[in-house]
């Protein structure tokens, strides 16, 4: 009698990578535009970006090949590498406009601040905690469940839409504040890094 192995549904339906790779994109993104706008808007690149940033490109280096098991179909259907190459011309066309319109590259606004480092701690933990729970969870027996997926599904979705207000208040609510009275996205930056990383490192 033939054994039919189970069903692998990946989060939201979509091929395996779909989603890493989209939130890939809305972090390098993120990234990108907050380097460009810095200097107009004066507006410091906030430290868990480096951080998600970091976590990236890890992810990428570490299981760029691996994302997409055998014989399935690459992130959006697009050919293999697509992502990459979309994230590595990015950065290097941003940092081309930079230069550009300053004449020089941004070393002093990609240096955090001596206020932004008073937050590593947690943001290092937030990241290891979320890394570690999310790899450990993805793990069990109930790895392909519907239950399960249907999870990670509603985590990722969480993540974007984390992303999504934090561009709002950095690029919108904050510069339309007084400085004493802008928002303080500390411990929201660690909740999303813990979250993004504990989807990344289930999906590991």
């Amino acid at each position: 009698m033939t054994t039919i192995p189970p069903r692998t549904r990946h989060p939201l339906r979509l091929p395996a990578g779909s989603i890493r790779g989209l939130m890939s994109l809305l972090i390098t993104g993120l990234f990108w535009t907050l380097l460009l706008l810095a200097k107009q808007k004066n507006i410091t690149i906030p430290l868990f970006l480096y951080f998600l940033s970091g976590m990236v490109l890890l992810f990428f280096v570490a299981h760029g090949k691996t994302i997409t098991p055998p014989g399935q179909t690459p992130p959006f259907g697009m050919p293999r590498g697509t992502l990459r190459f979309l994230i590595v011309v990015g950065t290097l066309v941003v940092f081309g406009v930079y230069w550009y319109q300053n004449g020089s590259f941004p070393v002093a606004k990609l240096t955090p601040t001596k206020d932004q480092l008073e937050y590593w701690p947690q943001l290092t933990a937030a990241m290891l905690v979320g890394l570690l729970g999310g790899w450990i969870v993805g793990r069990g027996p109930w790895r392909d469940s519907a239950f399960f997926q249907d999870i990670q599904a509603w985590v990722s979705l969480l993540a974007m839409l984390g992303l999504v207000i934090e561009v709002i208040a950095i690029l919108v609510v904050n510069p339309s504040l007084d400085a004493n009275k802008q928002i303080q996205l500390h411990l929201f930056e660690a909740i999303l890094t813990g979250i993004i990383a504990w989807y990344f490192g289930s999906r590991s």
